[in-house]
């Protein structure tokens, strides 16, 4: 028998969550999400519904009333019947499989919770039926996390497979640099990875009443403002991500933009100064690795040996992550040659 003291809920990357979710699902299991506001868990689910090309529909149980779930009761020939929410997935209109994502299920009431628990185990609530093909998916935040959310059921937990997620720089930087979040971003969230027990900027929950902290989707919101005029950036930036960070990363903007233009660099890879101070080395990685094309990746691997080894790898891999032909150019095959004892992903 297990020592159930030292049992605990290991946590693991949105990265690997977003592989578990799908096989899960595909095993025809519900999904249970755990993890801090703002992690990334509305977007995987998101995510797996344009890999799979299917449809994802999204009902927000704290926002509803079990009515709303179960539908309204009416007579016809004297027996009540339930008026099906047209919410619902329907196959007909829907498509034969999709997902339906309950949100911040643990912030409904007791008695939305009891309906849906019908839902996910029996796959049917008053007259309505989830079409076979379908799947749910739930998430919530943690009690700890002070966002409103209460302890689910035991039977409704029992009825689950259950994934807890804690956030990922390296995750999230990958994605950031595919979707062309503002490499200054990216590089200041890179710099700030050791802080905050190596969940750097990306998960600061508040310690008092502030509005604002730095999570995931509040950073990759401020990174839409790094262009805004100097004197309303970093009030803009506050506004989603505190004080304290505001400062922190306009500060580092500044830094960032003193490196000079990152052309001028791929121009001249040779001669071009090479920086020590950390900051500005995962500045200057970062905006290379989003700047390289076929044409002049082999100018910024030239510059990047140049570097210290874990910075030649961190352009390279940012180079080749967002764009995957770069791959097939010749100066890439000659720098994978050297670097053999690597897996650039």
């Amino acid at each position: 028998m297990p020592n159930l003291s030292m049992i605990s809920e290991k946590a693991i990357t949105i990265a690997q969550a977003a592989v578990l979710l799908e096989l899960l699902t595909d095993a025809g299991d519900t999904v249970m999400m755990w993890g801090a506001p703002g992690v990334g868990k509305t977007d995987i689910v998101a995510q797996l519904g344009a890999k799979k090309k299917r449809k994802v529909i999204s009902f927000h149980a704290a926002l509803r009333e079990t009515v709303d779930l179960r539908g309204i009761p009416h007579v016809v020939d004297g027996k009540t019947v339930w008026v099906v929410p047209d919410e619902l997935p329907n196959a007909e209109r829907d498509g034969e499989f999709g997902y339906l994502f309950c949100d911040e299920i643990n912030q409904a009431s007791p008695q939305m919770q009891a309906v849906l628990g019908g839902l996910i185990l029996e796959g049917k609530v008053g007259d309505y039926r989830l079409p076979p093909g379908w799947r749910v998916i739930c998430a919530g935040n943690r009690v700890s996390d002070r966002a409103a959310a209460q302890r689910m059921p035991t039977h409704l937990r029992n009825r689950m497979a259950h994934l807890f997620i804690e956030p990922d720089v390296d995750a999230w930087v990958k994605w950031a640099n595919a979707a062309g979040v503002a490499p200054e971003v990216v590089a200041w969230v890179r710099l700030r990875r050791g802080e905050n027990n190596g969940q750097g900027v990306l998960h600061v929950m508040p310690k008092g009443d502030e509005n604002a902290f730095p999570t995931c989707r509040s950073v990759t919101k401020a990174a839409k403002h790094v262009g805004a005029p100097k004197e309303h950036r970093m009030r803009l930036f506050a506004s989603l991500i505190g004080d304290a960070y505001a400062a922190d990363l306009d500060g580092f903007i500044e830094l960032y933009r003193s490196i000079g233009a990152l052309e001028d660099i791929i121009a001249n890879p040779d001669k071009a100064n090479v920086p020590t101070e950390p900051s500005l080395r995962y500045a200057v990685c970062t905006g290379l690795g989003r700047l390289a094309t076929r044409k002049n990746f082999g100018a910024i691997i030239k510059y990047a040996q140049r570097l210290n080894r874990e910075s030649e790898i961190l352009v390279v891999t940012d180079a080749t992550g967002r764009d995957e032909t770069l791959k097939n150019v010749a100066c890439y095959g000659e720098w994978a040659s050297r670097n053999s004892d690597l897996t650039v992903q």
